[in-house]
């Protein structure tokens, strides 16, 4: 029996996965650069953490201080989300002496890092690879029960820490890890622009897939549900916005205008004014049923015995009057000599 499904926070994106996740499961986030994995990822955190969770981001993109600076800057409390910085070094490439990262580098809430980036360690750089963070979700788990963990990306993961011909073996590792650890997870995925089978594609239970593309109004964004095994999902494209406070994905029950503008940060109420006049500028586009045809025949006159209505009072100033019909006058009856009929 699946448990009650967990919610990623964003209403239009939760009612396409049936009302969200289902618990204890890895999925992924895929899209080509700036489609919002990011932010959708992070929703998914603040989510729980505002329901009293114990979630974790894992960043190999970013740096945490620089990743604090740009969610505050859209009004999301991010300081309960626990981070670990697996950032490489920026002496990396000096592979003598390294050191385990999982020893030199703690977990700790976004709320406590600093505003400066990581300065590298005096003793060194630390090595960062798959086994490392492996063992540090091991870890972590022993401390405290996660529910929900982000690793922002696996895709940084796979090209600077696993040789390509161990990349299918190494990534089910991976996701049969956080399979046995029963933590629902999210694991980005930057795609090419022309986008091909991936390794994690088939080894994650599920993938959502946010895309972008320009028409003549600029910048659009859309998110489709590729694959969601053991629930059912919606098969077609909604669009997605990213606006000053968050991530949009319209729904389909459509707010009330007094109701716009209530959402709390990092979930937009999706206001659907734009929306409307698009549906409005596609109904218009539609064409015109077919209306019936006049009928061009005339219609035959009845007679008055067929009860016809009388001709219109102004037809009838421009038709001259025919001539009324004598009265016949009545035959002689039987008793004044007559014969009848």
């Amino acid at each position: 029996m699946i448990r009650e499904k967990v919610k990623i926070g964003i209403p239009g994106l939760d009612e396409m996965l049936d009302g969200g996740l289902i618990p204890g499961r890895p999925y992924l986030i895929s899209g080509t650069p700036g489609t919002g994995k990011t932010m959708v990822a992070m929703r998914f955190l603040l989510e729980g953490a505002m329901r009293g969770e114990d979630v974790l981001f894992v960043s190999l993109d970013e740096p945490p201080n620089e990743l604090k600076a740009d969610f505050k800057s859209l009004g999301w409390d991010i300081s309960k989300i626990r981070v670990f910085d697996a950032t490489p070094d920026v002496l990396s490439y000096d592979k003598t002496p390294v050191r385990d990262v999982s020893t030199e580098r703690r977990v700790s809430y976004f709320g406590e890092i600093r505003d400066a980036i990581r300065r590298t360690s005096e003793k060194g750089p630390t090595d960062m690879s798959v086994n490392t963070v492996q063992e540090l979700l091991k870890q972590e788990m022993k401390i405290r029960k996660y529910t929900r963990i982000v690793v922002d990306s696996i895709t940084s993961l796979k090209h600077f820490f696993i040789k390509t011909s161990e990349e299918y073996a190494t990534v089910q590792s991976f996701f049969r890890l956080m399979s046995d650890l029963g933590i629902t997870s999210i694991l980005t995925v930057d795609l090419p622009e022309v986008a091909k089978e991936e390794a994690e594609a088939h080894q994650a239970r599920g993938e959502i897939r946010l895309h972008k593309w320009f028409d003549g109004k600029g910048l659009q964004r859309g998110v489709t549900i590729e694959k969601y095994r053991g629930s059912s999902h919606e098969q077609r494209m909604r669009l997605l916005k990213i606006t000053d406070e968050g991530v949009v994905v319209k729904t389909s029950e459509q707010p009330k205008p007094k109701e716009e503008g209530k959402a709390t940060k990092g979930c937009v109420a999706p206001t659907v004014v734009a929306d409307a006049k698009k549906e409005a500028k596609e109904e218009e586009a539609k064409p015109e049923p077919a209306k019936d045809k006049p009928d061009t025949h005339p219609k035959p006159v009845l007679s008055e015995a067929h009860n016809e209505p009388a001709p219109a009072k102004k037809k009838e100033e421009h038709v001259a009057k025919a001539p009324a019909p004598e009265t016949p006058k009545p035959e002689p009856s039987a008793q004044n000599g007559g014969h009848s009929i």
